[in-house]
C-alpha cells in the first residue's frame, strides 16, 4: 500500500539530494588547497577588533594580560583541531555543517536547538557589525582625507558598503570568494602591522602609566571582567570551521582533516602576529591612555591613519562573506528541502539580497549593534569557541575519567563558562557608562537643526500623535486587539500543567498584576506637567535616562512587536490553510507560505493607513473576533475563537475518563511544564508595549486629563480579557482534564455539517472500487499505482483516505460502509459509532500487510471492524 501522507513533491526532493547538493554553497565545490583554510581562518577570526586589544590590557595589566590573551590563543586552537578531528569522525560521512556535528553529539532535535541558535547569532550578528564597523571606518577615512568637506551620516557610507555585498553576496559557493578572502586576510595583517609599526615609531609616552585603568576595586573588577569578553571575541571563527574544511577533497588515503589542520596552523601563526603585537606593543607605547581604537592614539600620519582604516573597509567585505554563506546555506537548504523551491539562479538572487537588506537595514538603523553584540555575543561566542567542541568531543570519544584529555576538556568547559558568566557583567557596565550618541560619529547633522524647528509639523505628521481624537472606547478595543490572540487556546493546555490549584491562582494573579501595571503605565503618561510620554521608550528614557532609557526599553520593543508580526503572519497562514482544507478538503493541497503571502498582501494595504484612528474599525472587528458569539445555523459557528473553545467545551461535556493530574510523569516533567505554563500566560497578558501609544490618541486637557477615558477603556478591555480567558482556560480543562491538546480547537473535533464536502462524500451511494477511487482526492505520486488486488468472495475491499495535512481524521472506505476515523472515535455510515479508547491511529495500520484480519485491527487499533477478514485495496 502507497502511503497518502507522503507529500509527492517531497519524494522528488529526496531522489534529488545528491543534486541539491552539489547547487548548495557549502558542499557544490571540494577542490580547496590546504592554503584556502589558511585565509579562510583568518579572514573569519581577524577583525577591526585586533586595534582594540591594547585598550583590553590597560584594563588587564602586564602579567594577567598577556596570560589571558596566550592561554585564549592555546584554548581555541585546541577547540579548533577537536572540530578538525571530529568533521569524519564517522567513516563514509562528512559533517559539513556546524550544526550536523551537533546532531549528531545531541541528537537531531536537542543538538539543532543547541548550535543553530548560537550559530546564527553569531553569523548574523556578525554580519551586521561589519555593516557598521566598515561604514564607521569608511566615515573615518573620509573625514581624514577631506576633513574640509561636508559632514555625511554613516548611514550612507553603510549603505555604501552594502552595495558592495549586495554583488559578492552572489557569488555562489566558498570556492568563488576565495580571491576576496584572501586579500582580506593581507588587510588584516596589514592595518594590525600599521597599529603596533607606528606604536613603536612613536616610542613611548614620557608619562606612560601601567596602573589599571580602573581607581577603584570595583571599577577594576567589572573592568577585568569586560577586558575578557572583548577577548573572547577577539577569537571568533570556529562557527565556520567546518563549513570551511567541507571545502578540501578527501579521501580514505588523504583525509581532509590533514590539509585543513596545516591551513588552521598557518592561520593562527598570522593570528599570533598580528594579535601579541598589536596587544603589548601598543601597551607599552601608551599604557592606560590608549584609547579603545589604537588608531585614534595615533592620530598622525594622517595618510597612514586613512590608510588603516580604508584597510579595515577591505577586510571585512570579505569577512562580510565569510560569514554569510553559511547563512546562505541554511536559508537555501530550508527553502529547497523544505518549502520545496526549485534551486536556481533567481532563488538564489531573491534570498542572498533579502538578506543583505535586512543586515543593512539593522545596521542603518541600530549603529551602536556592535555594542550589544559585544554584551549579548558573548552567550553564543564563548561557547562556540571555548567550550562547546569539548562537550561534543567528550559526549562522542568518552575519554577515560581522569584522563589528560579528559582534564583538559573540562579546564576548557570550565574556563569558557566562567567566560559566560562573567564577561556580560563587565560588558553592561561599559554600555551604561559609554552609552550611544545617537548623532552617528560624535557629529551634529546640519539638518538637525532644521528638524527642531519643524518639529511641531513633524509631531503631527507622525502616526503616534497624528490625531488626538479619540473616545475612551477606542482604547478599549484597541487594548483588546492588542492582548488577546490566539494564545488563549493554548491555555486549558496551560491549566493542565498547572492543575487546578495553581492554575487558577496564576491565571488571577496575573489578571491582577497585569492590570496594575497598566494603570501604572496610564498614570505616568502626563506625569510630568506640560509633557506626554507619547512613546513607550520616551517614559524608559525620563526614568533611567536618556541613553540608557533607550538601551532598557527600545530592543525588548522591538523583540515583541516585531517578533509578534512574524508569529500573526504565520499563525494567519496557518489558520488560513486550515479554513481552506476543512472547506475544499478534496482541493489540491496548497503550502502555508502562500496563504502566508495572501494576508501578507491585504497587510501591505492596511499598512498605508496613517495613524491609530485610521485603523479603528479595523481594530474593533478584531475585538469582536475574540469574543463574539453567532447562531449562524448554516456555519454551525458557536462564535469567535474564544467563545468557540469554551462553549463547544461545554457543549460537549466532560469526558468519562477525564484525568486531572497534572501532565507531568515525573517530578523534573512538572517543575518543567510549570515554568512553560508561566510562559504561556505571560504571552497571554502581552500588550503593554502599545498603551502610552494608544493613550497619546485620546485628547488631554487639564481638567480632563486622558488618563481618565483610558483607564476607563481600560477596565472595559480587561473584562473582556477576563470573559475570553477564564472561561476558555477553566471549562476546557474541566472538559478534557489533561488529555487537552495544545490548542483546544484541536481536541474538541467538532462534527461537521452535513453540507461539507467530507459528509457530501459520505452521502453518496458506495459503487464499485474503480467508480470509487474516481470520488478520492487526487494525488500526483511519483510512482505509478499497482493494480488492485481481487477481494477473495468472503472478504471486503478497502483503501485509506488520509486528509493531506489535516492529522485529525482519515477515511476507511469498504465495499459496504465508510469509517470516519479519529484519535478518539469511529464513527459509520450505518450510525453505529465505535470508541477507540487508546487514540491509536487507523493509518498506523499500514504495518499490518496485505492479509489484515478484523482481529489484527482491533489488535493494533482498539477498532471494532467487520467480522470478515480485510484485504487491502491499492491506491
Amino acid at each position: 500500500m502507497i502511503k497518502l501522507t507522503m507529500d509527492s513533491q517531497d519524494g522528488r526532493w529526496s531522489a534529488q539530494d545528491e543534486s541539491i547538493a552539489d547547487w548548495l554553497p557549502i558542499s557544490s565545490r571540494r577542490n580547496a588547497k590546504w592554503w584556502y583554510s589558511a585565509f579562510h581562518n583568518v579572514t573569519a577570526m581577524v577583525g577591526a577588533g585586533v586595534l582594540a586589544l591594547p585598550y583590553t590590557m590597560s584594563e588587564l595589566g602586564w602579567e594577567a594580560g598577556v596570560t589571558v590573551l596566550f592561554l585564549s590563543w592555546i584554548i581555541t586552537l585546541y577547540t579548533l583541531w577537536q572540530m578538525v578531528e571530529m568533521h569524519e569522525m564517522v567513516p563514509g560521512k562528512r559533517f559539513d555543517r556546524y550544526h550536523e556535528l551537533g546532531q549528531h553529539a545531541f541528537g537531531d532535535r536537542l543538538g539543532l536547538w543547541i548550535v543553530v541558535p548560537q550559530q546564527l547569532v553569531v553569523e548574523v550578528g556578525l554580519s551586521i557589525v561589519y555593516m557598521v564597523t566598515a561604514g564607521q571606518s569608511l566615515q573615518k577615512f573620509h573625514d581624514v582625507v577631506c576633513s574640509n568637506c561636508k559632514y555625511i551620516k554613516t548611514s550612507y557610507f553603510i549603505m555604501m558598503f552594502a552595495s558592495v555585498q549586495f554583488l559578492l553576496s552572489q557569488l555562489p559557493n566558498f570556492h568563488s570568494i576565495s580571491s576576496v578572502s584572501l586579500v582580506a586576510a593581507v588587510m588584516s595583517l596589514s592595518y594590525s602591522t600599521i597599529a603596533w609599526v607606528a606604536s613603536v615609531s612613536k616610542g613611548r609616552d614620557e608619562h606612560v602609566d601601567y596602573h589599571l585603568r580602573g581607581t577603584t576595586t570595583a571599577t577594576q573588577v567589572f573592568d577585568f571582567f569586560s577586558a575578557l569578553g572583548s577577548l573572547a571575541f577577539a577569537y571568533a571563527g570556529h562557527n565556520v570551521v567546518l563549513e570551511i574544511q567541507a571545502t578540501i577533497p578527501s579521501t580514505p588515503e588523504k583525509p581532509s582533516k590533514k590539509s585543513m589542520w596545516k591551513g588552521v596552523v598557518v592561520a593562527y601563526i598570522i593570528v599570533a602576529a598580528c594579535y601579541f603585537p598589536a596587544a603589548i606593543i601598543g601597551y607599552w607605547a601608551f599604557g592606560n591612555s590608549v584609547d579603545g581604537n589604537i588608531l585614534i592614539t595615533l592620530k598622525r600620519p594622517k595618510w597612514l591613519i586613512a590608510i588603516a582604516n580604508m584597510m579595515v573597509v577591505v577586510h571585512l567585505i570579505g569577512s562580510y562573506q565569510v560569514y554569510a554563506m553559511p547563512v546562505f546555506d541554511m536559508i537555501e537548504v530550508v527553502l529547497v528541502k523544505k518549502f520545496w523551491f526549485r534551486p536556481g539562479l533567481r532563488l538564489r538572487l531573491i534570498a542572498r539580497t533579502l538578506y543583505v537588506a535586512f543586515t543593512m537595514f539593522i545596521a542603518v538603523t541600530f549603529p551602536f549593534f556592535n555594542e550589544l553584540l559585544g554584551f549579548f555575543g558573548v552567550f553564543a561566542l564563548a561557547p562556540t569557541s571555548y567550550f562547546l567542541p569539548c562537550i561534543r568531543w567528550l559526549t562522542i570519544y568518552k575519554p577515560k575519567r581522569f584522563s589528560i584529555s579528559w582534564f583538559t576538556n573540562w579546564m576548557c568547559i570550565v574556563i569558557g563558562v566562567l567566560l559566560v558568566l562573567l564577561s556580560p557583567i563587565g560588558g553592561l557596565r561599559q554600555i551604561i557608562l559609554a552609552g550611544v550618541a545617537l548623532t552617528v560619529g560624535g557629529h551634529t547633522d546640519s539638518q538637525e537643526g532644521r528638524w527642531r524647528e519643524q518639529e511641531k509639523s513633524i509631531q503631527g505628521w507622525l502616526p503616534i500623535n497624528a490625531r488626538r481624537n479619540a473616545k475612551w472606547w477606542y482604547s478599549a478595543f484597541h487594548n483588546v486587539t492588542a492582548m488577546v490572540g490566539a494564545g488563549v487556546l493554548g491555555l486549558p493546555y496551560a491549566m493542565s500543567e498547572l492543575g487546578w490549584g495553581a492554575g487558577i491562582a496564576v491565571l488571577i494573579l496575573s489578571w491582577i498584576i497585569t492590570l496594575y501595571t497598566l494603570r501604572q503605565m496610564v498614570e505616568m503618561h502626563e506625569m510630568v506637567e506640560g509633557k506626554r510620554f507619547d512613546r513607550y521608550h520616551e517614559l524608559g528614557q525620563h526614568a533611567f535616562g536618556d541613553r540608557l532609557g533607550l538601551w532598557i526599553v527600545v530592543p525588548q520593543q522591538l523583540v515583541v512587536e516585531v517578533g509578534l508580526g512574524i508569529v500573526y503572519m504565520v499563525t494567519a497562514g496557518q489558520s488560513l490553510q486550515k479554513f481552506h482544507d476543512v472547506v475544499c478538503r478534496n482541493c489540491r493541497h496548497i503550502r502555508t507560505s502562500y496563504f502566508i503571502m495572501m494576508f501578507a498582501s491585504v497587510q501591505f494595504l492596511l499598512s498605508q493607513l496613517p495613524n491609530f484612528h485610521s485603523i479603528s474599525s479595523v481594530s474593533l472587528v478584531a475585538a469582536i473576533m475574540s469574543l463574539r458569539i453567532t447562531d449562524d445555523v448554516d456555519m454551525m459557528n458557536y462564535g469567535s475563537y474564544s467563545t468557540i473553545a469554551w462553549v463547544a467545551s461545554l457543549t460537549k461535556g466532560r469526558e468519562e475518563t477525564v484525568n486531572y493530574h497534572l501532565r507531568g510523569t515525573t517530578p523534573a516533567d512538572k517543575v518543567f511544564d510549570f515554568f512553560g505554563a508561566l510562559g504561556s500566560v505571560a504571552f497571554a497578558y502581552a500588550g503593554h508595549n502599545v498603551v502610552l501609544e494608544i493613550q497619546a490618541t485620546i485628547p488631554s486637557a487639564p481638567e480632563k486629563p486622558s488618563k481618565k477615558p483610558m483607564w476607563k477603556g481600560v477596565v472595559v478591555a480587561y473584562i473582556i480579557v477576563a470573559v475570553c480567558y477564564f472561561p476558555a482556560a477553566l471549562i476546557g480543562y474541566w472538559a478534557f482534564g489533561n488529555h487537552v491538546d495544545g490548542n483546544i480547537l484541536i481536541t474538541l473535533n467538532n462534527p461537521r455539517n452535513d453540507r461539507w464536502p467530507i459528509l457530501n462524500f459520505l452521502s453518496l451511494p458506495l459503487s464499485p472500487p474503480a467508480a470509487r477511487r474516481r470520488l478520492l482526492p487526487t494525488y500526483s505520486s511519483p510512482h505509478p499505482p499497482p493494480a488492485p488486488s481481487t477481494p477473495a468472495a468472503n472478504q471486503s475491499s478497502f483503501v485509506i483516505l488520509t486528509g493531506g495535512e489535516d492529522e485529525d481524521e482519515d477515511m476507511v472506505v469498504l465495499l459496504d460502509q465508510v469509517f470516519i476515523v479519529t484519535t478518539t472515535m469511529v464513527a459509520t455510515t450505518n450510525g453505529h459509532s465505535i470508541n477507540n479508547p487508546n487514540g491509536d491511529r487507523i493509518d498506523d495500520l499500514d504495518v499490518l500487510g496485505k492479509d489484515a484480519t478484523s482481529t489484527d485491527i482491533a489488535n493494533d487499533a482498539s477498532v471494532a471492524a467487520a467480522a470478515t477478514p480485510l484485504v487491502w485495496d491499492h491506491i
